[in-house]
């Protein structure tokens, strides 16, 4: 009896704290959105149905947060995806081990970069008055450099976010591409199939775990940015690059605005759970190994 229920006692500690550290968080997020304004007893706080989502929508810019968010995600991904596959690709057909060795490096700094050092970073090689960005552009091409922090901040955004994170995407990439046998390719070749049809059909097929589990893992990621876009923009200019985790930041701490902003964060939470299940049930664990 002991021996059949033994690989539950040993998940059960962790399944435990899992359960404590995402349940507890998760359930007094949605008592704040619940309530007028927190007290230190919870049982005289005065309930307010959903008049916090009502104002989080009409007030507080949580569709337009959504909206940005959504963008960037979207946008972000399909380039870090694409770029590090291209990546990834190039450097497994370079045939000398050193090169590769270096190559790998060279393309995993900017990951390694952090977010406060990757903002600043931005913000000085951006300025339009003593960035290199702008100087290249201007002295280089026939081109006037834009403002970028201020006219186009939310391409600026979804550029910086894709030069921070396309390495991931190409760290993982590449192991996929190297896991495939050599054997496949080969008789793909000797059949006379052209490089293009060799991924298409063979190398992209035999690689779509990697690839769904990548995306997955970066576009949750995706959807949990701060850092990067606070310090480049802080949501500016205006509302133009306005995350929904900066908008519950703003509602929380410069607002104080604490139940709306719970209020945000429990939508923004069965969204991105939503999705994230919604992409699971389409393509599937299951269907992606079989």
């Amino acid at each position: 009896m002991w021996n059949d229920h033994l690989p539950i006692w040993f998940i059960a500690p962790m399944a435990t704290v899992m359960v404590l550290i995402t349940f507890f968080p998760g359930a007094y997020d949605l008592y704040l959105s619940l309530i007028k304004e927190p007290t230190l007893n919870v049982f005289a706080a005065d309930f307010v149905g959903l008049s916090n989502f009502s104002t989080a929508f009409s007030r507080g810019g949580a569709l337009h947060s959504l909206i940005i968010t959504i963008t960037v995600v979207v946008s972000a991904l399909i380039l870090e995806s694409v770029l590090g596959f291209v990546l990834a690709a190039l450097v497994a057909g370079v045939g000398s081990g050193r090169v590769k060795s270096f190559y790998r490096v060279l393309f995993i700094i900017p990951m390694a970069v952090a977010p406060v050092s990757l903002a600043t970073i931005g913000r000085i090689m951006l300025n339009s008055e003593v960035g290199i960005i702008p100087y290249v552009i201007n002295s280089a091409t026939p081109f006037t450099a834009p403002a970028f922090l201020s006219k186009m901040p939310l391409l600026t955004v979804i550029l910086m976010d894709t030069w921070n994170w396309t390495p991931f995407m190409f760290i993982i990439f590449y192991a996929g591409l190297s896991s495939v046998p050599d054997t496949l390719v080969e008789a793909s070749r000797v059949d006379g199939a052209p490089l293009w049809r060799r991924y298409v059909h063979v190398i992209i097929p035999y690689m779509k775990p990697v690839v769904f589990v990548a995306t997955l893992i970066r576009m949750i990621d995706l959807f949990r940015t701060f850092g990067v876009v606070y310090g480049l923009t802080q949501g500016g200019p205006g509302t133009a690059t306005q995350l929904v985790s900066i908008n519950i930041y703003e509602q929380m701490f410069v607002n104080n605005q604490v139940t709306v902003a719970a209020a945000i964060a429990v939508v923004y939470l069965i969204m991105v759970v939503a999705l994230c299940n919604i992409v699971i049930a389409k393509v599937g664990f299951d269907g992606v190994w079989d």
